[in-house]
């Protein structure tokens, strides 16, 4: 039950004389289990942490649902044998969606500075719902945001692949959650909310959320639409695990967060940014993007009507038979076809034409390879049509819950060219 976990200690109350000089601080390494199990592991050690105490660095357990490889992937990024920096709280993986994780050290203070304005924007004294995995930039974050209130947060049985994530776990959770009369709030990636739009029970257990933070990728249309008819309201966030998770909130930046597109020695449209969320640096020490207090991002932005409008990743330029092609546009045009859902694309090489164009689609009807082909031709060009057009179930995902753009180009048989996709740890 929520209110059997102790509260965090705090400064005053924990003991220095314990913890090790700064320069031979070592990492605690906190294999974290699925399910709700993950709240209790992690609550006491994060608090702890987060107080001064041991730097923390959370992993996933081994499960049926997660691959050893990918356990091991984690851990190399984090490097638990090396000491660990003075000021260093958590140190947080990368979610490895287009590319090797990296680990990413952050301090108690930007971990936590954030937590009082998001929480206010819930209401006062929100109760927390964990339906993301722990271990990724955005549950952490909900744990982080539960200490702030002194409660730990309600999750879900089916965290982090526990079993099957279902309108029926979430409202089982927002009920509890909700069993003192706190206002409720919940981070969930984009996948989620479609299985939870699609009945009254779903819908339902949405509507009492008070703060809904979507992120991890970019929101479909339809389900911004689908929210919409529904009454309800989400709050999509832009960030990442070097920015501490979510620090602009439906195209605003939070109270000290500095944005910039560009700077004076590049005529790029690149997002950089500045405010005490930054975290301090990777564990590797290789090609930081951390300069002069400014972290230098991978993705493009604009300013349009005062918000931050993201347009995808700088790689995102892609060139056909020497045209320069915007992929994020093709995957804005196929999501507008009134039968497809969601769509994404899949860059190969080819050295007749630069590069090949796939596109993987949910629909919820039967759509034609070349009528997809055709409605993107149509609208930009014949270099930026697809050379195939493949209907899925659904895209595959990081065990965050993240798409993950390059296992699902393998499974459909494709061999990415790169990393291309719109990066960043939302949430």
């Amino acid at each position: 039950m929520v209110g059997t976990l102790p509260a965090a200690p705090t400064l005053g109350s924990m003991s220095t004389s314990s913890t090790s000089p700064p320069s031979q601080r070592r990492l605690r390494l906190l294999e974290v289990p699925v399910g709700p199990g993950a709240v209790e592991a992690l609550w006491e050690p994060l608090g702890a942490a987060l107080a001064g105490g041991a730097p923390l660095a959370p992993i996933p357990a081994a499960s049926s649902s997660l691959p050893s490889s990918v356990i091991e992937s984690l851990r190399t990024a984090l490097r638990p044998e090396a000491p660990v920096a003075a000021g260093t709280a958590v140190i947080v993986a990368t979610s490895g969606s287009t590319g090797n994780p990296r680990g990413v050290e952050i301090s108690a203070a930007a971990a936590q500075s954030l937590s009082d304005e998001i929480n206010a924007r819930a209401g006062i004294d929100p109760a927390w719902v964990l339906a993301i995995p722990a271990t990724s930039i955005g549950g952490l974050n909900v744990l982080i945001r539960a200490h702030q209130t002194g409660r730990a947060p309600v999750a879900v049985r089916s965290l982090a692949g526990a079993q099957r994530f279902t309108d029926e776990v979430f409202t089982e959770a927002v009920e509890s959650a909700g069993a003192e009369g706190r206002p409720i709030a919940v981070s969930l990636v984009p996948a989620q909310l479609p299985r939870l739009l699609a009945t009254a029970v779903g819908r339902s257990a949405l509507q009492r959320c008070s703060l809904i933070l979507v992120g991890g990728a970019a929101l479909a249309p339809q389900a911004a639409r689908d929210c919409l008819a529904a009454g309800i309201t989400v709050t999509t966030t832009y960030g990442m695990t070097e920015t501490s998770g979510g620090c602009v909130l439906d195209g605003i930046p939070l109270d000290g967060v500095q944005v910039r597109i560009g700077d004076l020695e590049s005529n790029d449209d690149r997002i950089w940014f500045s405010g005490p969320m930054l975290a301090s640096g990777y564990r590797d020490d290789q090609d930081s993007p951390f300069i002069d207090g400014w972290l230098r991002t991978g993705d493009r932005g604009r300013w349009a009507g005062g918000r931050l409008e993201i347009l995808g990743r700088l790689d995102d330029i892609v060139t056909v038979r020497g045209v320069n092609v915007d992929i994020v546009a093709i995957e804005d045009r196929v999501r507008d076809h009134p039968s497809i859902r969601d769509a994404i694309v899949i860059v190969t090489p080819d050295e007749a034409t630069d590069t090949r164009l796939h596109i993987a689609f949910i629909s919820d009807n039967e759509v034609s390879e070349s009528e997809v082909r055709e409605w993107v031709r149509d609208h930009l060009g014949k270099e930026a049509m697809p050379s195939t057009a493949r209907r899925v179930v659904s895209f595959e995902s990081t065990p965050t819950g993240k798409l993950d753009r390059i296992s699902t180009a393998r499974a459909l048989g494709l061999n990415p060219e790169s990393t291309h996709g719109p990066g960043g740890d939302l949430l």
